[in-house]
């Protein structure tokens, strides 16, 4: 089966309870070994240079015995010479549960955390990050990105 295909295989569930969101965590697990099959070996930052599109930056953050926490993003350059990492997304893998849950993400310009801000209901908060995540998981399978083929910054 073709990678564009694996990432249109898995229909997002559509309630925003907290059971769909459960079922979301596993949906982006499943995307996310797709994107990085030897994530539990990989360490630093890495740069998939194949596909379609942009190269996306994973910055292994932190690599235990259960969980993984990576940060995906591009790095766009600006019209003053700088660069942009946007969007920048937080990810804890959790390997024994087979699930992933977006944890942090700087969106258009502001911070996000699933923690949410004052007044917000975390489940709101949380399925609004896991969402995005999900939706960006099968852009970059379908644009055929993939961890392995990358190589250490």
């Amino acid at each position: 089966m073709k990678y564009h295909a694996l990432a249109t295989a898995l229909p997002a569930p559509p309630v925003r309870s907290f059971a769909a969101l459960m079922e979301l965590y596993e949906t982006n697990f499943m995307l996310m070994r797709r994107l990085m099959p030897g994530m539990a070996a990989q360490s630093g930052t890495l740069v998939s240079e194949g596909g379609d599109g942009l190269p996306l930056h994973v910055e292994i953050i932190e690599q235990g015995r259960f969980t993984t926490v990576v940060r995906l993003f591009y790095r766009l350059p600006r019209e003053d010479g700088g660069v942009d990492e946007a969007p920048d997304l937080q990810v804890r893998v959790y390997h024994d549960a087979r699930v992933a849950e977006a944890v942090a993400a700087r969106l258009r310009g502001r911070d996000c955390s699933a923690q949410g801000q004052a007044g917000e209901r975390c489940l709101d908060v949380r399925w609004r990050l896991n969402r995005f995540l999900y939706k960006w998981l099968r852009y970059l399978l379908h644009r055929r990105q993939r961890i392995e083929n990358a190589h250490p910054k």
